[in-house]
C-alpha cells in the first residue's frame, strides 16, 4: 500500500467527491442499505499490480455488482467489439498506476445531445471489506469497468441513478450511434398496455432481416420484462448481451441458429436443451459440440433461436460504427458516409403546435432535407431528457419524456405553399412516443410519395390528413426512421403529442447517398413597402447582457435597463414615415421572444426618464415573438424618440441589430451631377450644403493617425472605406467619387480591431454594397496615383462565403503575408445579389512574378478549391471596357450611391451616460 504522504499528492475529485453523496440521490432503490458501510479505495490498495485491461480479451468483461445497471454493462460490451469506439469513451495514452506520470485521474467521453463531453474522475472506487461493491471486471485486476462505471454515475449525478435504465440509451450515450429496439412478443407484451405499443415485432422485420454478418457487427442486446414460468434463473427486468450468432447443422441435416449470451451477473443462469450438459448438443458433430461449448466465458450460454423468442421480450440494436465514424445500416450493409445534425426546441406559444389532430400543429419546428440521389436514409428525432424538472405532458413511468414523432413529407419546390402541404399525408410519419427510440422502417418506391406539383404550395392543409404510415403512441427519447429517398426536397417536421408542452430536441441524418439539412426560417409577417421618396437607414448593433441590460419587457420593473436607441424624426409628408426592425442573432432553433417599444422623448428638455414605466409608448412591437426578426411600418410626428428592444423575459442574453427607416427630406442628384432643388425648403438644400462643405474641410485637415501608447504599430497606416449603390441607377465619376465614403483609419493592430469589431460583417451587408480597405493616402480609385498602372486579382464567391474570406483576407494583407513590399494598395469586398467578389489591388500590373506570388498567397490564405476560378485584370482594361465612362467604379459597371445612408454605431447601455451616442457613419 501507498503511504498517506504518497495518497495527498494524488487527484481528488472535488466535483465528484468520495463519501455518500456520490453514491446516493432519493435513498429509494435497495442501495439505501449501504448507508455508512462503503469505503473508498484506489486500485493500487485494492490488488498488487492492477491493470487497466487484463492480458486476457475474455477476462475484460464485466460482472455485474450490487447495482442494478445491467443495462449499462451491455453497453459496455459493445466497446470491447470496437476499438474505435473504446478508443473514443477511454482516450488512450493515459498514464497508468506503473508510469511515472500517473497521478489518480482518468478521463473519459460520453456522447450527450450531439456532442463528445469530457467526464474527469479519480480512481478512488466504492468498496465493502475492501472489494469493490459494484460493477468490475472478471479479472480482479482489471479495472476499466469500475473507472467508467464511476465517470457514468458521475454524469448522471450519483451511482443511485444508474439503478434500471433503458440498454439502447448507454448504448447511445457510449457510441453517438442510431439504436433501435425490436418487440420479441408482439402486441401481446405483458409489459405494454395496447395504446402505447410502438417496438417493431422481430419476427419478420427485424432480427430476421439481419445477415449473419452484420448480427456479428451490430451490437445487441436482449431483456427480460418479467420471469417466464419455470425459468427464474433469466431474472425480471434484466439484460443481457448477444455475443455471437452461428448457423449449425444437425446430424439429420436441420438448420439451427444458435445465440451465444452473456449475462452480466457473471454465472450460469440458463436450463433449456443448450445449456452445458443438454440435449441439443447430442445433436450435433461432437467436435462441433465441443467447439461451440468451449468458447463460452463465464456467465455465458447457448440457446437456438427458438427458445431464444420465447424467453426474451425485446432487443436492442445499434447500427455498426466504422473507424471512420460512419454508421452501417443493419438492413442493407451499406456505410452511411453522409450525416448532418441540427437542434431545435419546441417552445409554448411559438413551435409547440402538438401533434397533427391540433390546428397548431404547422407552428412546430420545420427543417428542409434536400437529397441529391436515390439512396438509403435514416432519420433520427432525439428529445433531451429533463432530469431537473418532469416534463410537462410525461407520466409517471415516464416523468422526463414527452412523446414525440416525426413527419416527413416530399415537395417539388423548396418554395411552396405550407398550408396546404401540411394538410396532405406525409410519406413518412411515426407517431408520437413517451419512449427513448421507436423505429418505422419504410423502403418506399418510386412514385409512392406526396408530390407537390405547384411551387407554392399549402402546409397546414397537407398535414391535416392522415399519414400513411402510423404509430401508436409509447414511451421514446429518440423516434428513428430508416428509408430509402429519391432525389428531391422533404419537409421534415418534429412535434410533441401535447400541444403546449416544451422541451428540445436534436435532429440527426444519416445517408448514403449525398444530403443536406437546414432549418426551414420563420416568415415574418407581411410589410407594406416603402413609400416613394427619400429614406434614410441606421442600423445598430447591441446586446442584452445578463445583469446589466437584459431588462425584459415592460412588464417587468427592469425594463428600463435595456439598450436604448435614439430616433429623430425630422419629416413628417403624410402616411407611415419610420420603420423599425428587431433582428435577434441566434440560431434559429434558440430564438428569443423579442419585441420593441417607441418612446416620445418630453419636450420639456429634461430628456427621457431612467425608468420608462412612468410613460406609454407611442408604438410598440408587441406580443413578443419567438421570430428572427420582427418589425413595424408606422406614422411619427417630427420629433426625438427612444426606441427599447428587449426580450419578454428579463436575464436573457442575445446580440441584436436594430434597423431604423425613415423619411427624410433631402436634395437629389441628377445624371450630370448637377443638384436641383426639390419641393423642400431653399434653407435645407443650404445647410447640407455647408455641412457637405465642413465634412470636406475635416477630411483636408485630418491629422495622420499614430499608434497609441503601448500598442503593436502596423507596417502601414490603412483606410475603411465604405459605399452603395442602388442597382440599375446610372452614375458618373463624379458621383462616385462623392459616394465612397471614408469611415476612418487606424495604424496599430488595437485600433483596427476598434473599427472592425463594430462593422457589419459582408454577409450581413443587403444590396450593393462594398467596403474597401485601402493604405492611408491611397483612394480605392481606378485613376489614384498608385493605382493607375496595377491591377487586381478578383474572385467570385457563392453566397455565404463573404464574410470569412474577407476577414482572411484583410488579415493577410495587414499581417504581411502576401511578401511583395510595398505592391499591395487595399482590398475589396462588394456584396452583389447573385455572388460576392472580393479583390486585391497591387500598384505593378507589368510585374508577372509579382501578380503570381499575390496569387498562390491568395489561394493559401482563403483556403480557396484548386478549381477556383481566379482572375487578374488590369486598371487600364477596366477604364476602357467602359466607353465614355472614364476612371470610374472599381469593383463594378456602376456603383453610383443611393440616396439613403447607413449608419453603424455601437449602443452606449445606457445614452444618458454619455453625451453622444458613439457611432461612425459607413455611406
Amino acid at each position: 500500500m501507498e503511504t498517506e504522504i504518497e495518497h495527498h499528492s494524488l487527484f481528488v475529485d472535488p466535483d465528484f467527491p468520495a463519501d455518500d453523496s456520490s453514491i446516493f440521490s432519493d435513498y429509494i432503490t435497495p442501495l439505501s442499505k449501504l448507508l455508512g458501510d462503503v469505503t473508498w479505495l484506489r486500485p493500487q490498495d485494492i490488488c498488487k499490480q492492477p491493470q487497466l485491461f487484463p492480458n486476457d480479451p475474455v477476462e475484460a468483461h464485466s460482472k455485474q455488482g450490487i447495482l442494478g445497471d445491467c443495462w449499462f454493462l451491455c453497453a459496455c460490451s459493445m466497446l470491447l467489439k470496437n476499438q474505435h469506439l473504446l478508443n473514443k469513451v477511454f482516450p488512450p495514452e493515459q498514464p497508468l498506476w506503473d508510469d511515472s506520470a500517473y497521478h489518480g485521474e482518468f478521463r473519459f467521453q460520453f456522447w450527450r445531445n450531439g456532442h463528445w463531453i469530457e467526464v474527469r474522475v479519480d480512481d478512488r472506487l466504492p468498496c465493502i471489506n475492501d472489494t469493490l461493491c459494484f460493477s468490475r471486471c472478471q479479472s480482479p485486476r482489471a479495472f476499466w469497468v469500475a473507472l467508467l462505471e464511476k465517470a457514468y454515475a458521475k454524469l448522471h449525478g450519483s451511482y443511485e441513478r444508474l439503478w434500471a435504465g433503458q440498454v439502447c440509451e448507454a448504448m447511445v450515450d457510449l457510441s453517438g450511434t442510431i439504436v433501435v429496439r425490436w418487440s420479441l412478443k408482439g402486441a401481446e407484451s405483458s409489459h405494454q398496455s395496447s395504446d402505447t405499443q410502438t417496438q417493431h415485432t422481430a419476427n419478420g422485420t427485424g432480427l430476421s432481416q439481419l445477415s449473419l454478418e452484420l448480427k456479428e457487427r451490430c451490437a445487441i442486446s436482449c431483456c427480460v420484462h418479467s420471469a417466464s414460468t419455470g425459468v427464474p434463473e433469466l431474472g425480471q427486468f434484466h439484460a443481457m448481451s448477444v455475443m455471437e450468432w452461428t448457423n449449425v447443422t444437425t446430424t439429420t441435416g436441420e438448420q439451427v441458429e444458435l445465440i451465444r449470451i452473456r449475462n452480466p451477473w457473471g454465472r450460469k443462469s440458463w436450463a433449456g436443451v443448450w445449456r452445458e450438459s443438454g440435449s441439443g448438443w447430442n445433436s450435433l458433430e461432437a467436435s462441433c459440440a465441443q467447439a461451440l461449448l468451449g468458447s463460452t466465458a463465464e456467465g455465458e450460454f447457448w440457446m437456438d433461436l427458438t427458445e431464444f423468442q420465447q424467453e426474451f421480450d425485446e432487443v436492442t440494436v445499434g447500427y455498426p460504427v466504422s473507424d471512420a465514424g460512419h454508421l452501417q445500416s443493419i438492413y442493407t450493409g451499406s456505410f452511411l458516409t453522409h450525416s448532418h445534425q441540427i437542434g431545435g426546441r419546441w417552445v409554448k406559444g411559438h413551435s409547440a403546435g402538438g401533434c397533427r389532430n391540433n390546428s397548431t400543429f404547422s407552428r412546430n419546428p420545420k427543417f428542409w432535407l434536400k437529397v441529391c440521389e436515390r439512396g438509403e436514409v435514416l432519420l433520427s428525432l432525439l428529445q433531451y431528457r429533463r432530469t431537473e424538472q418532469p416534463a410537462e405532458g410525461g407520466t409517471q413511468q415516464h416523468p422526463h419524456l414527452q412523446a414525440i414523432a416525426l413527419h416527413v413529407w416530399k415537395v417539388e419546390k423548396k418554395h411552396f405553399n405550407l398550408v396546404r402541404t401540411l394538410n396532405k399525408p406525409p410519406i413518412v410519419s411515426h407517431t408520437h412516443a413517451y419512449d427513448r427510440e421507436v423505429v418505422v422502417d419504410t423502403h418506399l418506391n418510386p412514385g409512392f410519395y406526396l408530390l407537390v406539383e405547384k411551387k407554392h404550395f399549402n402546409l397546414v392543409r397537407t398535414l391535416n390528413k392522415p399519414p400513411i404510415v402510423s404509430h401508436t403512441h409509447a414511451y421514446d427519447r429518440e423516434v428513428v426512421v430508416d428509408t430509402h429517398l429519391n432525389p428531391g426536397f422533404y419537409l421534415l417536421v418534429p412535434s410533441t403529442f401535447l400541444q403546449g408542452a416544451e422541451g428540445r430536441f436534436l435532429l440527426r441524418v444519416h445517408s448514403s447517398c449525398s444530403t443536406s439539412l437546414s432549418v426551414m426560417k420563420s416568415t415574418p409577417p407581411p410589410l407594406q413597402h416603402c413609400s416613394e421618396g427619400e429614406w434614410e437607414t441606421i442600423s445598430s448593433h447591441g446586446s442584452w447582457s445578463v445583469g446589466s441590460t437584459a431588462g425584459g419587457s415592460r412588464n417587468f420593473a427592469t425594463h428600463g435597463h435595456n439598450p436604448r436607441i435614439p430616433l429623430t424624426v425630422t419629416y413628417d409628408p403624410g402616411g407611415n414615415n419610420v420603420r423599425v426592425t428587431l433582428l435577434q442573432n441566434r440560431p434559429e432553433n434558440a430564438l428569443h421572444a423579442i419585441g420593441f417599444h417607441i418612446y416620445k422623448v418630453p419636450d420639456s428638455g429634461s430628456g427621457f426618464p431612467l425608468t420608462p414605466g412612468s410613460i406609454c409608448p407611442v408604438v410598440g412591437c408587441v406580443p413578443h415573438a419567438h421570430s428572427q426578426e420582427v418589425s413595424v411600418f408606422c406614422h411619427l410626428q417630427p420629433g426625438e424618440y427612444v426606441v427599447i428592444p428587449s426580450t419578454y423575459q428579463p436575464e436573457l442574453s442575445a446580440h441584436f441589430t436594430l434597423t431604423l427607416l425613415r423619411r427624410i427630406h433631402r436634395l437629389k442628384d441628377d445624371d450630370s451631377g448637377d443638384h436641383d432643388q426639390d419641393n423642400g425648403s431653399p434653407k435645407d438644400g443650404e445647410k447640407e450644403k455647408n455641412d457637405e462643405e465642413e465634412k470636406d474641410s475635416n477630411t483636408t485637415k485630418r491629422k495622420a493617425v499614430v499608434p497609441g501608447a503601448g500598442e503593436h504599430p502596423l507596417q502601414y497606416n490603412y483606410t475603411f472605406w465604405y459605399s452603395r449603390r442602388t442597382p440599375g441607377r446610372p452614375a458618373s465619376t463624379q458621383s462616385y467619387e462623392q459616394n465612397i465614403k471614408q469611415i476612418g483609419s487606424f495604424a496599430s493592430v488595437e485600433q483596427f480591431w476598434r473599427f472592425y469589431s463594430h462593422m457589419i460583417r459582408p454577409g450581413d451587408l443587403t444590396g450593393h454594397s462594398d467596403f474597401h480597405l485601402f493604405k492611408e493616402g491611397i483612394k480605392p480609385m481606378w485613376e489614384d496615383d498608385a493605382n493607375k498602372s496595377g491591377g487586381k486579382w478578383i474572385i467570385r464567391l457563392r453566397k455565404g462565403l463573404a464574410s470569412r474570406c474577407w476577414e482572411n483576407l484583410i488579415l493577410a494583407m495587414l499581417g504581411e503575408q502576401f511578401m511583395v513590399g510595398e505592391e499591395i494598395c487595399g482590398a475589396v469586398v462588394s456584396v452583389r445579389f447573385q455572388e460576392d467578389i472580393i479583390s486585391i489591388w497591387n500598384k505593378t500590373a507589368s510585374d508577372q512574378a509579382t501578380t503570381a506570388r499575390i496569387r498562390d498567397t491568395l489561394r493559401r490564405v482563403l483556403n480557396l478549391p484548386p478549381n477556383t476560378i481566379m482572375e487578374y485584370k488590369t486598371h487600364t482594361d477596366s477604364i476602357n471596357a467602359l466607353p465614355g465612362m472614364g476612371a470610374m467604379l472599381p469593383d463594378s459597371l456602376c456603383l453610383a450611391f443611393a440616396s439613403g445612408k447607413t449608419l453603424i454605431s455601437k449602443i452606449a447601455q445606457h445614452p444618458l451616460e454619455s453625451s453622444t451616442l458613439e457611432k461612425r457613419l459607413y455611406s
